[in-house]
């Protein structure tokens, strides 16, 4: 029985890993964790201790399933959530996942700084918009760009 937990434990690691970014000790940690949950199915005690402790402590922080440098392109967001491309997530996070975008970094421990909400270039096109209005300028150099 223990190598049928083994076989499973190891099978679900590598999938796992192939999906995301792992550590040496974050994959040791993970096998474990994952060898620990299925010998506890099987056996039918709940994980006690450590393990529940420490699952309580980061339930809300989850581990993205692509690489960090992968979610914001130039032509897309990936939705971490579901893993679908967008060009902005803000209304589908919260309409499909019913999540706030406060949440949603929290959720993925992310930088709303570095991992926006929208691609490059839908961000580009509105600061272009922008500028074009003369938004963000002082008030007498908005009355300038304007014509009368």
């Amino acid at each position: 029985m223990a190598t049928e937990v083994l076989k499973l434990t190891a099978q679900i690691v590598i999938s796992h890993a192939s999906m995301s970014e792992l550590t040496s000790t974050e994959l040791v940690d993970e096998i474990k964790e994952v060898y620990n949950a299925l010998a506890s199915l099987e056996g039918g005690a709940l994980l006690e201790g450590p393990e529940l402790a420490k699952g309580k402590e980061v339930e809300g922080v989850k581990k993205p399933s692509i690489p960090l440098k992968d979610i914001v392109k130039e032509k897309y967001v990936v939705c971490l959530e579901c893993g679908k491309k967008m060009r902005t997530l803000k209304a589908h996070i919260r309409k499909a996942h019913n999540l706030m975008p406060k949440e949603y970094f929290k959720r993925f421990d992310l930088d709303p700084k570095k991992y926006p909400l929208v691609c490059k270039e839908y961000s580009e096109q509105r600061r272009k918009l922008a500028v074009e209005k003369g938004l963000g300028a002082k008030r007498g150099a908005r009355k300038a760009a304007k014509p009368a």
